[in-house]
């Protein structure tokens, strides 16, 4: 670029300094030649391009800057090699004139914006159209003064008015792709706007000064043109960034490349207009008039031509788009459904998940022998059920507790009595057996609400829900006369009878102090009153309920001091089956005596 800007400078100076000459002739053809094949050269090696967009663009911009060059050796073939002035028209004139559209076609491509094969495809017969219409143009303008009916004044004006419109239109164009776009090929834009803006000035002002007879080559007209020559060739130099910047900006929603083909359209409806103008108006001569008509018929058929290629294309690919929305639909509905179809699936396992959890949670919770709860289900309701319990008294706090309705809990231990003598002499399997069927009477004796819970061994536990303590005995008399009323079917030709012990204490223990104890202490409470009941002579149930000491010092109820009590603080309920009565009674209790009754 350096060595052309100092070519550029030393024909500033030699234009200055040097008389019109055969010299100075030579020197201002040659060195336009050697700009002109630079800015060929410098264009085309960018055609090495991945980018086929961008491949085309610079293979266009090397055409039009290489048709320069082919004018302009027919230029310097006239005044250094034949040493005579250029005549006027110029046979390179048509080449300098369409050497323009290559240019304009390579804007049209906007390698900045990405875009399919199809998309290239209908830019190409844009291009086709907008050269056979400028073609068209200067045949139905110029040519017809050139040599249809030669007028060198006419030709002259009507070469600069129209060449001058298309570098109007070049720049235009030009400034329209640089304002919209960004990067590296901003800065190539740039460069290309200068240049076409100092060529199409220098053009115009040499245009005139030829029909004038003002021009010589090597004057200062040639100036702005150097210069301008000089501009075209560092387009082809690629700006640093240019490296780095490899793919293409993404196409807008509206394709900025609907203009090229909106000038096509507007190139082919303008032809009748043209038309019109050649036979009605102008006032040309009729060898002109009815060359023009002629020249316009050939150019709408071929113009037709190209319409209808570009028709077919866009049919073609609109057939394919429609394929492909079609596969793209079936696909899409195939998935929906499939996706349903997991949905489905994926609610059904969800569901069945939640069923085995449940079941397993159950399992976990349940005794595998007896079928009723474990130990480890109390556990987990426990805590819930008593914070219930004590809420209820928190809210009736400093009001007539017995006035309210009654939603204690009472937990009721139960013990086989003589169990082990079962699995002496009749074997563990029977001892099974008997738990089991003890299970299935306890069962039909509990209310729904009420939990039946194996507490380990021969023990069973009944958490009694919203119970009244004083219902309590008549409660367990049933579940001694349960147990007792019937011998059990241990199979095997075993039939025995036995008996069980019944130990309770309701929860809260004292309404009057109902924080004092735990829920977990008056289990323990409940299995103290079964061992008074074991140490009474079993078949009997023991309640361990407040005393009047209790009652008097709320503060001094605590576990330890209750199952050590000697009827100070406690007060003893007991229910005996008939039998033997024990004489190990301790403390102060009621006892109640029942008959036995079948079941």
């Amino acid at each position: 670029m350096a060595l052309v800007c100092a070519v550029v400078c030393v024909h500033v100076v030699v234009s200055f300094l040097a008389p019109r000459s055969f010299a100075l002739t030579a020197f201002g053809d040659l060195t336009q030649c050697l700009l002109l094949l630079c800015g060929t050269l410098f264009i085309g090696s960018n055609i090495r391009t991945s980018d086929k967009k961008a491949q085309l663009f610079w293979g266009l911009m090397a055409i039009g800057c290489g048709a320069w060059l082919c004018a302009q050796i027919l230029w310097t073939y006239f005044e250094v090699y034949l040493r005579q002035e250029v005549p006027n028209p110029f046979v390179g004139d048509v080449i300098l004139f369409l050497h323009v559209v290559p240019m304009m076609a390579a804007l049209a491509m906007q390698p900045h914006l990405r875009q399919d094969d199809h998309s290239l495809r209908h830019a190409s017969l844009d291009f086709f159209l907008l050269l056979t219409w400028w073609l068209y143009l200067y045949l139905f303008i110029v040519i017809p003064w050139q040599y249809v009916s030669p007028d060198e004044a006419t030709y002259g004006n009507s070469f600069d008015l129209l060449y001058a419109c298309e570098q109007i239109v070049l720049v235009v164009a030009a400034g329209l792709v640089w304002k919209r776009t960004r990067g590296a090929w901003k800065t190539i834009y740039a460069r290309f706007v200068k240049a076409a803006l100092l060529y199409s000035v220098s053009s115009i002002i040499a245009g005139v000064a030829i029909d004038f007879h003002f021009y010589y080559t090597g004057s200062l007209y040639d100036v702005p043109l150097v210069a301008a020559m000089g501009l075209f060739a560092g387009v082809g130099l690629l700006p640093p960034e240019a490296s780095s910047e490899r793919a293409a900006e993404p196409a807008p929603q509206q394709d900025q490349s609907m203009w090229t083909a909106r000038l096509a359209m507007i190139a082919v409806f303008s032809t009748p207009l043209m038309v019109a103008w050649a036979e009605f108006g102008g006032g040309a001569p009729a060898r002109v008039r009815f060359y023009r008509v002629l020249l316009t018929v050939a150019a709408m058929v071929f113009m037709g031509i190209l319409v209808f290629l570009k028709q077919h294309w866009m049919d073609r690919q609109l057939l394919h788009l429609l394929r492909l929305s079609r596969q793209s639909l079936d696909e899409t509905c195939k998935l929906k459904d499939e996706l349903e179809n997991k949905e489905q699936s994926l609610r059904w396992h969800s569901l069945e998940l939640q069923r085995k959890n449940l079941e397993l949670q159950e399992i976990s919770f349940t005794d595998p022998l007896t079928g009723v709860w474990n130990r480890r289900y109390l556990e987990e309701i426990l805590t819930a059920e008593a914070g219930q319990v004590l809420r209820n008294y928190e809210r009736a706090h400093g009001g007539d507790i017995r006035k309210m309705d009654h939603r204690d809990l009472v937990f009721i231990m139960v013990d086989m009595d003589f169990f082990k003598e079962v699995n002496d002499v009749h074997g563990h399997p029977a001892g099974d057996r008997l738990l089991e069927r003890v299970a299935e009477r306890l069962t039909k004796v509990v209310r729904k609400s009420d939990v039946l819970v194996r507490w380990g061994g021969e023990e069973f536990l009944i958490m009694s829900r919203s119970a009244d303590p004083s219902g309590i005995p008549a409660f367990c008399e049933r579940i001694l006369d349960v147990i007792a009323s019937e011998a059990f079917d241990l199979g095997h030709d075993i039939h025995i009878r036995k008996t069980c012990s019944v130990g309770w204490a309701p929860f809260p223990w004292s309404r009057a102090a109902f924080e004092a104890v735990c829920a977990e202490e008056v289990i323990e409470l409940a299995d103290t009153a079964l061992y008074r009941a074991k140490a009474g002579g079993r078949n009997q149930s023991v309640g361990i309920l407040p005393g009047d000491g209790a009652l008097a010092a709320p503060h001094a109820i605590t576990i330890a001091a209750l199952q050590t009590d000697n009827g100070v603080l406690t007060r003893t309920v007991r229910v005996l089956n008939p039998g033997p009565q024990s004489s190990a009674d301790a403390g102060a209790q009621d006892v109640i005596y029942r008959q036995p009754r079948d079941i």
